[in-house]
C-alpha cells in the first residue's frame, strides 16, 4: 500500500464523513441536546465500528453477508428499527421540554457506556457502510497484507471521521445555550427525530 493510495483514501473517507448520515446526526444531536462528553463517547463508539468493519472485511465476512440476502435484510431492518427508536427518543424529549432546562434525550443516556454503544450500533447497523467495505475499501488493500492493510485503513478512517466529528461537536456547543429556551429545545428535538425517521425510511428502501 503506497502513500499515494493512503492519501487518496483519506480524501475519500473525508468527503464521505462530511455527507450527513446517521453517524453524523447521532453525534450532532447528542452534542446539541445532551452533554458534550456524551457526544465524544458517541464518536468513540462510531470509531470502534470502523475497526470492526475493517476486520470482518479482511476476513471475508462482509462479502458473505452481502451474498446472503436474508442476513443482509436482517441487518438492514435492525438498522431501520434502531433509527426509528432514536427518533422516538427525540420526540419524547420534545414533549418533556421545560423552560430553562436542557432535556436529555433519554434517561439511560446518562451512562457513558450506553452512549458508546449508541455510536457503535449506529455504525454497525448501517448496511451502506458494509457496501463501502466491499466496493471501495478492497481497492486500497494489498493482497499480500490483507489483514494489516485493512486494520491500518480502518484506523485511518476512524481518525479522519473522529476529527471531523470533533469539529462538529465544538461548533454545536457554541449554539447549545439557545436550547435552554423551551420552544427552541422542542424544535431541535423534533427536527432530529424527523431526520432519524427519515434516515430509517431511506434505509428501508435501500436495495442491493
Amino acid at each position: 500500500m503506497s502513500w499515494d493510495s493512503i492519501w487518496l483514501f483519506i480524501v475519500i473517507v473525508f468527503f464521505i464523513a462530511i455527507i450527513p448520515g446517521p453517524n453524523a446526526l447521532l453525534v450532532l444531536s447528542t452534542a446539541l441536546t445532551q452533554r458534550k462528553l456524551f457526544a465524544f463517547v458517541n464518536v468513540l463508539g462510531v470509531s470502534c465500528g470502523f475497526f470492526f468493519h475493517a476486520f470482518i472485511s479482511a476476513n471475508g465476512i462482509s462479502l458473505l453477508l452481502s451474498n446472503t440476502p436474508m442476513a443482509f435484510e436482517g441487518l438492514k431492518w435492525a438498522g431501520v428499527l434502531y433509527l426509528v427508536w432514536l427518533g422516538y427518543n427525540h420526540f419524547r424529549a420534545a414533549l418533556r421540554a421545560q423552560e430553562g432546562v436542557l432535556i436529555v434525550v433519554s434517561a439511560s443516556g446518562s451512562k457513558l457506556y450506553k452512549q458508546f454503544f449508541k455510536g457503535l450500533l449506529t455504525n454497525l447497523l448501517n448496511p451502506k457502510i458494509v457496501l463501502f467495505y466491499l466496493s471501495i475499501f478492497p481497492q486500497f488493500v494489498s493482497t499480500d497484507a490483507i489483514v494489516t492493510d485493512s486494520l491500518i485503513l480502518g484506523a485511518i478512517q476512524a481518525s479522519v471521521v473522529s476529527m471531523w466529528f470533533l469539529v462538529v461537536i465544538l461548533m454545536a456547543d457554541t449554539f447549545k445555550r439557545l436550547l435552554v429556551q423551551k420552544r427552541t429545545s422542542q424544535m431541535m428535538n423534533i427536527v432530529c427525530g424527523i431526520l432519524f425517521v427519515g434516515f430509517s425510511i431511506q434505509l428501508a428502501l435501500f436495495q442491493l
